[in-house]
């Protein structure tokens, strides 16, 4: 077993034991008393939620897939990477992603594809982030000023990913990578086309907002209505356990953790950790601490449900239809 791995569950089974403790400290019977509140219509309206969010995302991927494979495969692929993710550090799902498009896309225009995703997620998703912590601050008139500042400024920083990812890509970061390690004792004898490879990355990427702006602009809309559950959840969460979450509230508690979500995303573990988080930041502005901490894990295993159920269509048959279209030529990056 890789090193990695071995560190990947150490770490996940102690942020789950570290979950549990926390859970058996609040008590299971006021767990169970809240848990007790949700009733059928909240249940629905989460699952709902759930189901709204997994399915958007998924159109996303269809979408920069340029409609070549069937669509439920398109959702169930991004389910799978989405579970792994839920349970895994350091966005293991999109390796899974990459993993499953290439057996009928082949490897350039999975790995591209998997990039260009992650690469328009890197701007929707703090754009709807800021546009909330901007909400919060002039709508929480309880919570220190200071303290929303510093809000509106880890979102504004929160866009520095996607300025790095965007220079990597301008840079040619695949073809050159790939010329690097073949300089390397082991791999100077590695397959000369491996380069053209990463050529064809670099330039499908690269070309993508060049040559299909409108689904560039599509991705971006899905990407933005699908992060718009996350507060949806929280508002509706809180209330659906008996606790009264003010529209302000939820936008400042939705802008707070989308930028920890950053934080945590470099930890080795992520079972328990977001929890933990919501934890402490429920404390910082005075709602229901143990609470929050409650809503948080119950989303987490709503969300492992829906794409639990959607996960193994991702592993049946063949997926891909029609023949592959011509390759991106290079071109100037998007926005």
């Amino acid at each position: 077993m890789k090193r990695k791995t071995i560190v990947q569950l150490v770490c996940v089974s102690a942020s789950l034991a570290a979950l549990l403790w926390l859970l058996g400290r609040i008590g299971w019977g006021t767990i169970g008393h809240a848990l007790g509140k949700v009733g059928w219509k909240g249940l629905t309206a989460l699952m709902v939620l759930g189901w709204i969010e997994s399915f958007t995302d998924g159109t996303a991927l269809w979408v920069v897939m340029g409609q070549r494979l069937r669509y439920g495969f398109g959702i169930s692929v991004n389910a799978a990477g989405s579970m792994l993710n839920l349970l895994l550090p350091w966005e293991s799902g999109e390796v899974l992603k990459g993993t499953l498009l290439k057996g009928p896309f082949g490897t350039p225009r999975s790995v591209s594809s998997t990039i260009i995703w992650n690469y328009i997620f890197k701007i929707s998703r703090p754009a709807l982030s800021l546009l909330t912590a901007l909400l919060a601050a002039l709508l929480c008139h309880q919570v220190s000023g200071k303290i929303l500042a510093l809000v509106v400024l880890a979102n504004v920083l929160a866009f520095a990913p996607y300025f790095v990812l965007r220079f990597i890509i301008r840079f040619g970061a695949a073809e050159r990578l790939m010329r690097l390690m073949r300089k390397l004792p082991y791999l100077r004898r590695s397959p000369g086309h491996w380069v053209d490879i990463a050529r064809n990355i670099d330039g499908e990427v690269r070309g993508f907002w060049r040559q299909r702006p409108l689904a560039y602009i599509q991705v971006f809309v899905l990407q933005f209505l699908a992060r718009t559950t996350g507060w949806l959840n929280i508002f509706l969460g809180f209330r659906a356990v008996g606790v009264p979450m003010s529209v302000a509230d939820a936008t400042l508690m939705y802008a707070t953790m989308n930028v920890a979500e950053y934080l945590i995303a470099i930890l080795p573990a992520r079972v328990g950790v977001s929890e933990g988080t919501a934890f402490f930041v429920c404390k910082l502005y005075g709602f229901n601490a143990p609470i929050g901490l409650v809503v948080y894990a119950f989303l987490r295993m709503r969300n492992i449900i829906v794409y639990g159920l959607l996960t193994p269509f991702a592993f049946l048959g063949q997926t891909g239809k029609g023949k592959p279209e011509p390759t991106i030529a290079a071109g100037a990056g998007g926005p």
